[in-house]
């Protein structure tokens, strides 16, 4: 259930484009009732909006529309990617996760944009709320996994946790003795290596764990059991 005063959040970027809506909603608020949305399993697959309506009655972790459909993904700390093309204005949603990041969703849906007519140039592109470095350990063991990847050129980890001055509950503890990795900035340096320019990515600086709204993350609801609800992104082309 939604928590009193809980913001819808948008980005900028996206909501200087007059031809779209677009909301990141907090947590256990539904979508329109006309969206589409993938049963996501934190794969590359990405699916034109038809196949993903009703909701979840396919396998999938980004939806793309080139309708007026609205399309969703959920998400409780992976990245709810949400992505327009300004030159035949059609949008894309997409959950990335570090696995299905690692697997190459986001690749897969600028791919599919591309293929109906986008190019790099014309996508803007908003991350919105998710696990922060501040609150996102992983074991050491990773990095090579990530580094690996060919359009990651230098991942952002430390190795002191960082502090968040817009944290409004307490981080995460240390658990593992590992590094605090920005997952957002890893979909980021993907974006660009894509060709996508900077000016065009838009990362909302809200983390689940420690700054959103309450019951907003699995994990911090796996360390203190306090609850977590499903977050809604969606977009959606104009009439």
């Amino acid at each position: 259930m939604m928590q009193k005063g809980s913001p819808v959040r948008t980005s900028d970027l996206l909501a200087s484009l007059g031809w779209l809506k677009h909301a990141f909603l907090p947590a256990g608020v539904l979508p329109p009732e006309e969206t589409a949305c993938g049963h996501q399993r934190h794969s590359a697959t990405v699916v034109m909006s038809e196949a993903a309506f009703p909701r979840k009655q396919c396998e999938a972790d980004g939806v793309i529309a080139i309708d007026s459909r609205p399309v969703a993904v959920y998400t409780a700390d992976c990245l709810p990617v949400l992505i327009a093309d300004t030159r035949r204005h059609h949008v894309a949603a997409v959950h990335a996760g570090l696995k299905g990041t690692l697997a190459g969703v986001l690749q897969q849906a600028v791919a599919k944009l591309l293929d109906f007519g986008a190019t790099p140039q014309s996508l803007v592109v908003a991350i919105g709320p998710a696990i922060a470095p501040c609150c996102y350990e992983l074991g050491e063991d990773m990095l090579g996994k990530i580094a690996g990847n060919p359009l990651v050129s230098a991942p952002r980890w430390f190795s002191a946790q960082p502090h968040n001055e817009r944290a409004v509950r307490p981080q995460a503890q240390a658990t593992q003795h590992g590094i605090w990795f920005d997952l957002p900035d890893l979909a980021r340096q993907m974006l660009l290596a894509m060709g996508i320019p900077a000016a065009q990515i838009d990362v909302l600086p809200v983390c689940t764990y420690c700054s959103a709204e309450p019951q907003s993350s699995y994990r911090r609801n796996s360390h203190v059991s306090d609850g977590y609800a499903l977050r809604y992104s969606w977009i959606q082309r104009r009439e």
